[in-house]
Order: structure tokens, then C-alpha cells, then sequence
């Protein structure tokens, strides 16, 4: 992918901070796996309309290719009461040895060379190790009751039969949009339970590939980004971002849609066009909102020296609030310029030329402004931007 401004990834994360649609931010989000991500349901942030549009969008598609479900047993166990329970009282160790090799088969689909043993010092617990390379899997079998109280695995997954259902199932969804990549990933799988805190688990299915990238929880799609093809987008979509691009920049003359970024996070959905290697326009692709707007051909540069880059830092800080609360409110949305008076507004010193716009309950709204004022870079937050 082509250079992007920063303003670009976060817009492609959404709400979820720990999200991330590169191969960094999906090291990060098994990382964050690993070290205790909260695994209840993500509150769903949005309009009615958002909500419902980006639902209908997969569940249909998914729906119609059968696939939601792929992994059957993955999604009945529950608390207490998941399958590897067996009759209380005194259990032994040669049934917990297969109620924890059960456990690996379904939830990971393939097997692990088997560790080792540990009893848990002052609880009711066996903890069964399973490990290859990287690939590990820790499954907690409770020593009276023979149930299985907390798993967590991480491991890589082959493209073979056992994940090529949810693969060609999230395939299918992205050439809905546009989509046409080959999809060469690598997939890896990952489970963090503990029947304590939790209701059900949790298979997280992640695939990565140069263009795309999918989370799936349980069989469903949970966020995915891709580079959808720049033929397959509606000429209504493409005349809106050249409209907001030319507003913003009026002098501007390369206008052609030279690539597209679209991530989808819960009921966030974003679009981003990119014009040339230094324009973008973020949209919501149904309501065609603009969530941001970058034209680094306003930007005027940093100087190679100190003395002059101080310099400049400080007249950007000198730079008064009306102007940039002139320049932003009329480059926004109408849906959000008429609020722009009541939100405070504050420079970020440590980042001269850099200015957000908060209020309580609203969506903050991310500014870059040059020596004259005058802004290059918009992004209203879309984690709250529906509210």
C-alpha cells in the first residue's frame, strides 16, 4: 500500500483501539489476546441505520453461502455447563487427559505434541500443556468434576479443510465489495476462556493477507478490511469524494482515484479513497458522510533545521483559534459545522500545527493546520461519530 497519513490507520480501526487492520495491528490484537483482552460482547456503537445496513450486509451474504456456523461445536459450550463436564466427584487423571485433548481438537481443529501436566498449587485444578514452536494451548480441567473451567490457545492454522469454510465464506463477503484480491493469508486461531467470568467461548479466526484482513468470533464476521478494486466503485461514491476533496482544496487538479481502503468494525464502515499519494477522502459508502478529508499539497513542510523548525513550531502555536475554527467549520459536514461553537478546542504543543475539538458525548474532530491557517487534514472520530 502507498503511503498513508496517520489519521488514515486510526479511521481504520474504528472504535476499538486495540483493533488494527496491518500485520502490526493483527500482532497486536493476539498480543492483547493473549495478555487478557475483556471478552464480552463489544457494545455496538452507531445509528439505526448504520447498524442495520452493515448487519444485513454480511448476515445475508453469509447466510446465503451457509457458513456462519462452520465450526459447530465451537459454539455450545457454555460456563459451567460445556460439554467436557462429567459426573462430579473424583476424577481420574485419565479422563481429564481427554477432556483437555477433546478440547484441542475442537476448538484449534488440529493437534499439538502434548506438554505435560501441572496439578494447580492450593486450587482444583489440572493444567494440560500442549505445545509446538509457537503453537501453544493451555487447557484447566477441574479435578473433582472433570470440567473444563478456563482454555487459552494461540496458534497458527494451515489453509487447509479446517479453516477453508470461514476463509471462502470471508472471500465471498469482501467480493460483495469490491473486492478481487486472491486472498493468499495465513491464518491463526486463538481462544481465551475462563467459565468463571465468561458465558461462552470465544474462537477468534484471524486471517491476514497484503490486502485484506479478517477477524471472525465464532463463525461470524467480527471486522475485516480489504483494498476493494477502484473499477468497482459507484460513480456516486467517487464524485463525493472529489467534491469534498476540491472544497477543501479548490487549486487541486489531480483528481483521479488512484486505490480504496474500506474497513468495517462492528456497525462502523468506513471507505477511504486515495488520489494520487497525497490526497484522501474517508466516507461512510451508504450514507456517504465524510469523515475525513487530507491534502498534504497544503501542507508546508518541516525544515531539516532545528533553528527553523522551532521557529516555525512556534508561529503554528501563535496561529488564533478563530482561524482555525473559521477554516474547520467550513470544510465539515453539515451534520456536525453547526455544533463546531460549542466544542472547545486545543492545540497539541508537543505536536505544532495539530488541533482536536472535544466535547462530552460528541465525536472529537482531529485537525491539521498550516502557517495561514488554513486546514489540510480533518478526521471526525467514527467511534462516536453516529451518536
Amino acid at each position: 500500500m502507498d503511503s498513508r497519513p496517520e489519521w488514515y490507520e486510526r479511521a481504520a480501526k474504528g472504535p476499538f483501539e486495540k483493533g488494527g487492520f496491518t500485520a502490526e495491528h493483527a500482532e497486536n490484537v493476539l498480543r492483547t489476546i493473549r495478555e487478557g483482552k475483556p471478552r464480552r460482547a463489544r457494545e455496538r456503537l452507531g445509528s439505526p441505520y448504520v447498524k442495520t445496513a452493515v448487519a444485513a450486509c454480511i448476515a445475508l451474504t453469509v447466510a446465503g453461502l451457509g457458513w456462519a456456523a462452520a465450526d459447530g461445536s465451537l459454539l455450545s459450550y457454555r460456563g459451567m455447563g460445556n460439554v467436557f463436564s462429567t459426573a462430579s466427584g473424583a476424577v481420574k487423571e485419565a479422563d481429564m487427559k481427554k477432556t483437555a485433548d477433546k478440547a484441542l481438537q475442537d476448538l484449534l481443529g488440529i493437534s499439538l505434541p502434548f506438554e505435560g501436566a501441572e496439578r494447580v498449587k492450593n486450587e482444583r485444578l489440572m493444567r494440560y500443556t500442549y505445545r509446538e514452536g509457537d503453537n501453544i494451548a493451555y487447557f484447566w480441567i477441574n479435578t473433582e468434576t472433570g470440567a473444563m473451567m478456563k482454555a487459552k490457545v494461540t496458534s497458527s492454522l494451515k489453509p487447509d479443510q479446517s479453516v477453508r469454510k470461514l476463509s471462502d465464506g470471508a472471500r465471498a463477503v469482501m467480493a460483495t465489495m469490491g473486492y478481487k484480491g486472491d486472498f493468499a493469508y495465513s491464518a491463526s486461531r486463538n481462544v481465551d476462556y475462563d467459565a468463571a467470568k465468561d458465558e461462552k467461548i470465544e474462537v477468534r479466526t484471524v486471517f491476514r493477507a497484503v490486502d485484506a484482513w479478517v477477524e471472525i468470533i465464532n463463525g461470524d464476521i467480527e471486522m475485516m478490511s480489504f483494498e476493494p478494486d477502484v473499477g468497482t466503485l459507484d460513480s456516486a461514491i467517487t464524485e463525493e469524494g472529489i467534491k469534498a476533496l476540491k472544497f477543501m482544496n479548490k487549486n487541486r487538479t489531480n483528481l483521479t482515484v488512484t486505490g480504496a481502503y474500506r474497513s468495517i468494525n462492528g456497525t462502523i464502515d468506513l471507505l477511504t479513497l486515495r488520489f494520487g499519494g497525497e490526497a484522501y477522502v474517508t466516507m461512510d459508502p451508504r450514507s456517504r458522510v465524510i469523515y475525513g478529508v487530507t491534502d498534504t499539497a497544503l501542507f508546508d513542510g518541516k525544515s531539516d533545521s532545528a533553528k527553523v523548525q522551532a521557529e516555525r513550531d512556534k508561529k503554528l502555536l501563535e496561529v488564533s483559534e478563530q482561524q482555525i475554527r473559521s477554516a474547520t467549520e467550513g470544510l465539515l459536514p453539515s451534520t456536525y459545522s453547526p455544533k463546531l461553537k460549542d466544542y472547545q478546542l486545543k492545540k497539541n504543543p508537543k505536536a505544532p500545527g495539530v488541533a482536536t475539538f472535544t466535547h462530552s458525548g460528541w465525536p472529537d474532530i482531529e485537525v491539521s493546520y498550516n502557517l495561514s491557517g488554513k486546514v489540510w487534514r480533518f478526521e471526525i472520530s467514527p467511534a462516536v461519530a453516529e451518536k
